[in-house]
């Protein structure tokens, strides 16, 4: 079918009232004009026999065409092999019948193209010149791809690299919680991606999502730019008119449950200074719902940008946070209703309080006209901005095809968008939003699990893994009558005693660290408890070097020097202690038993160690083995864990040959290469 109207542009009417003297009143805001009358480019469409419909927006200002094919079909579980959906994509990339994985990207280089590919769907573009080759690259990866099993090997590896890096990520924490928590292992939503669901993964999977839903009759392809519709019915009915059509497997699912109360639900973060926070509510909210732009206006009252009522109370009044906002989505299966913020730690559920009661605001009492009428403009402007792309208008006509909305939809947006009045915006914030009836996800600290439960309709905070999976509380996890003294000193027995480090008067090795492509040699050496320098080294050349001896310190990093202030001195002196576990009430520290962990496979007690300082920390020791494991803390904002491994016992003491720093996704490995004891250090190394 081909639409008889082609429109290139919107047109916005601006009325300008004067007074009958022609004077302005400057010191009231002009009065706004009517809707304005938007004329969106139309596009044209036919159906392949196959059952492919494919849509086109001509745009001939600039030589270049875009492909976008989209699958559409029902979301799928993945359960226990979570994550292969996301291979697939990677795997269409890596070669066909006809090309190697080089090959393909040869031939997509040389004409300057670009070409992506997913589990629902592909996407290519380039110079309009080009179109014939790019389609039928597109159509290659699409029909005839060969899975070929080194490409799938290196995927997972990969993908085993980035969970790794998850482990520590507050916003990955937050997405597999809310996975789990609101949607249930039942529903595609709730498919959480772990090292377990990877490796359960095979190639055969992908080959069969691959032969049972990459069918032309769920296929809708739109394509935009410098090409007419008669070209493009030849060019896709030559690529795609051979791809044989077949029933693809159809899934439905039940709404989530209603949430009852206020349920707090927390994944802890050892040490963390932040925490991440959100309320969540689950809606029905479908696409297309006459709600839509209404409950659109609502959420950005509430919390788009520094207009928003959450940013107002949350970063201007109380200072919690650089942000707070709010979202609001409709889907067709579930929608959602969200509050987030990263704030401080120490106001975490003062944060939550606070979003509860803006929202509760938004729900109960009329906001301004003013407030009502700039946010309209705002959401007005970005719609206007929107059509300065020509990938809008396929972008709509793909919505109106995937939601089967109103034909008209678009064009009346910001007639149906100037509608919407204060008691809209109450109406909606009543009708999608409640936090008497919501989860507050947390991640963060569990030091502020107490001050939490306070919030939770049932007084009790649910506690979940970084995967999402509930923490079971083993009441006889920590022994009746086991102190911290006796951690310890299971810890310096198991490194030698008592009296074998006590014999240690200098104490000297050499190491190397990697730092993602870097090597670095790291040289360092202690005196008598009392002096402590160390150096790294990267091409021969020092980076940075650290001088103490005793009194004074000497910082020189990156070729400038500078003197120690006192600050650095008594951190300094801490680091001078070769095991500061045997005098850890003479130097100031303080400790308690606050958990336990599982840590490669071991039992391990968690202790919260405080300085003299106020600067606290975790340490980590295995129950059976004595030995320290782990250490959690912060440095300049960020997480910092610290794996000890590969104890080895020289001269009576048990020293970690590896040291795995993790700060966010980065891993710094420190191998020791030699480790000298009481080879009689000299002094001068410390001056």
């Amino acid at each position: 079918m081909k639409n008889i109207y082609k429109i290139f542009a919107f047109f916005v009417v601006v009325c300008f009232v004067f007074t009958a003297n022609a004077q302005v009143d400057r010191t009231k805001a002009p009065a706004a004009g009517p809707a304005p009358k938007i004329q969106l480019g139309d596009y044209d469409s036919f159906t392949l026999k196959n059952g492919m419909k494919v849509l086109v927006v001509e745009n001939h200002k600039l030589p270049k065409v875009e492909f976008a094919m989209s699958l559409l079909i029902d979301p799928i579980v993945e359960g226990d092999k979570a994550g292969y959906l996301s291979f697939v994509g990677g795997l269409l990339e890596s070669g066909t019948t006809t090309r190697s994985a080089d090959q393909l990207a040869e031939e997509i280089d040389f004409i300057g193209a670009q070409i992506h590919a997913g589990s629902q769907g592909v996407q290519a573009g380039g110079l309009s010149r080009y179109k014939e080759q790019i389609l039928e690259l597109m159509a290659d990866m699409t029909l005839h791809p060969v899975f070929p099993k080194d490409e799938f090997d290196k995927i997972v590896k990969q993908t085993l690299s980035g969970l790794e890096a998850n482990k520590t990520d507050p916003k990955a924490i937050s997405s597999n919680l809310r996975s789990k928590v609101l949607y249930g292992k039942n529903h595609p939503y709730g498919d959480v991606e772990t090292e377990a669901t990877v490796k359960n993964i095979t190639l055969d999977d992908c080959k069969k999502y691959h032969a049972a839903y990459f069918k032309p009759n769920v296929a809708l392809m739109a394509i935009v730019g410098d090409i007419t519709t008669k070209e493009a019915k030849k060019l896709v009915k030559k690529y795609f008119g051979k791809w044989e059509q077949a029933t693809v497997p159809t899934h439905e699912y039940e709404m989530p449950a209603k949430i009852e109360g206020k349920r707090v639900v927390l994944a802890n973060k050892d040490a963390a200074t932040q925490s991440t926070i959100q309320i969540i509510n689950l809606i029905d909210l479908k696409k297309g719902s006459p709600d839509v732009i209404p409950a659109r206006v609502m959420n950005s009252m509430l919390g788009r940008g520094f207009l928003g009522l959450l940013n107002k109370n949350l970063r201007e009044d109380k200072a919690y946070t650089y942000g707070a906002y709010s979202g609001i989505s409709s889907d067709k299966l579930v929608g959602k209703f969200y509050t987030a913020s990263e704030v401080k730690g120490e106001v975490t559920d003062s944060a939550l309080m606070e979003m509860a009661i803006e929202i509760n605001r938004i729900r109960n009492t009329r906001l301004t006209q003013d407030h009502l009428d700039m946010t309209k403009a705002t959401l007005a402007g970005d719609f206007a901005r929107s059509l300065e792309n020509p990938e809008t208008i396929a972008d709509f006509a793909m919505a109106i095809e995937r939601y089967n909305l109103p034909v008209d939809y678009y064009a009346t947006y910001l007639e149906k968008l100037d509608k919407v009045t204060l008691d809209d915006i109450q109406a909606m914030a009543k009708k999608y939003t409640d936090p008497n009836n919501a989860v507050y996800l947390v991640v963060g600290d569990k030091k502020y699990k107490e001050r939490l439960a306070k919030l939770d309709s049932d007084g009790k905070v649910e506690e979940y893994d970084y995967k999402g999976d509930i923490v079971k509380e083993d009441p006889n996890a920590i022994p009746e009558g086991l102190t911290c003294k006796n951690i310890i000193e299971s810890y310096i027995n198991a490194i030698g005693g008592r009296d074998n480090w006590n014999a240690v008067k200098d104490l000297s090795f050499k190491g190397e660290m990697k730092m993602g492509p870097m090597s670095v040699n790291v040289e360092s050496a202690y005196k008598n408890n009392e002096k402590y320098c160390m150096k790294m080294i990267m091409n021969g050349q020092v980076m940075q070097s650290i001088a103490y001896n005793g009194t004074a310190a000497k910082i020189v990093a990156m070729g400038q020097e500078k003197q120690a202030g006192e600050a650095d001195l008594a951190k300094f002196k801490l680091q001078a202690q070769m095991c500061p576990e045997l005098n850890m009430q003479e130097l100031g520290y303080k400790m308690k038993i606050v958990g336990t962990e599982t840590i490669d496979g071991q039992k391990a007690y968690k202790l919260e160690v405080t300085s003299a300082d106020g600067i606290s920390r975790y340490d980590f020791f295995a129950a059976d083995s004595g030995l320290k494991l782990k250490t959690v803390m912060q440095q300049n904002g960020a997480s910092v864990f610290m794996f000890y491994k590969e104890y080895k016992e020289v001269k009576g003491i048990k020293y970690p040959y590896l040291t795995l720093t993790k700060v966010g996704p980065q891993e710094m490995p420190l191998s020791i290469t030699e480790l000298s004891i009481n080879k009689g250090v000299e002094d001068s190394l410390f001056n």
